[in-house]
């Protein structure tokens, strides 16, 4: 189980990621705040934390769209088809649920691993990574081929499964993998997020996990290596795409 000291310093994190207090995380209401972490973002952030529901919003929101969101109950501001119906947008502008999840150091399950540490030496295996996995699911790892750390499993001298994480606001490492599509079902990403996980810990950070919640088998592997549900999110695009 998570420690008090863990949950406290996430709750402080997304409360001031939000602008809100730790209390309204750990409430039973929805409450709308303009954007704070997320100032310039045209899109709504819509998270759901244990029985609270924070709605993250832009400046140009009107008031008659929160007072709605405000005075719905949470498990109804989470609702696909009342975001849609609220802001006027097609459903297909609202994301399909994403699950997030943290681990604490005590709930870790590491698995052995020959991952190693990256370097610019391995710019062109990563590279070549890159380019087999396909655009989409390189986006989707969310990896920075310049920011470190990035960790990888090889075979030979090529990368089969990479993993880094995002340091956000020195409290979470949110972490991101990519698997090569030969190599995917061989437990290479396990293995390396799990080095990942390690070298954040020793920073004193706390691993973060997001996967749409429908994709099971990541979730699979995240509560594998320790992770527990901490919140799922919601994406309401408020723009067209532009051309």
């Amino acid at each position: 189980m998570a420690s008090p000291d863990s949950l406290r310093r996430v709750d402080e994190f997304w409360a001031g990621y939000f602008g809100c207090a730790p209390e309204d995380l750990n409430g039973s209401k929805t409450l709308v705040v303009p954007h704070a972490a997320l100032q310039g973002y045209d899109g709504v952030l819509v998270f759901r934390h244990g029985s609270a529901c924070i709605v993250s919003v832009p400046d140009a929101v009107p008031p008659v769209e929160r007072e709605k969101l405000q005075g719905a109950p949470p498990e109804r501001a989470f609702d696909p088809e009342f975001l849609s119906k609220t802001f006027v947008v097609w459903k297909d502008r609202i994301s399909p649920p994403a699950w997030v999840g943290t681990c604490d150091k005590a709930d870790f399950k590491p698995v052995a691993t020959s991952a190693r540490l990256l370097t610019a030496r391995d710019a062109d295996a990563i590279q070549r990574l890159a380019e087999g996995c396909g655009e989409l699911a390189w986006k989707a790892s969310k990896l920075v081929l310049d920011r470190e750390p990035n960790f990888g499993v090889f075979s030979g001298n090529d990368i089969v499964a990479a993993s880094g994480y995002l340091n956000m606001g020195g409290v979470l490492a949110y972490i991101g993998v990519v698997t090569h599509p030969q190599h995917r079902g061989k437990g290479h990403a396990k293995a390396v997020v799990s080095a990942t996980m390690s070298y954040a810990f020793e920073r004193d950070l706390v691993p973060m996990w997001r996967t749409p919640a429908s994709n099971e088998a990541a979730v699979a592997v995240a509560r594998s290596l320790g992770f527990r549900p901490y919140a799922f999110t919601l994406d309401v695009q408020l723009t067209e795409d532009e051309f």
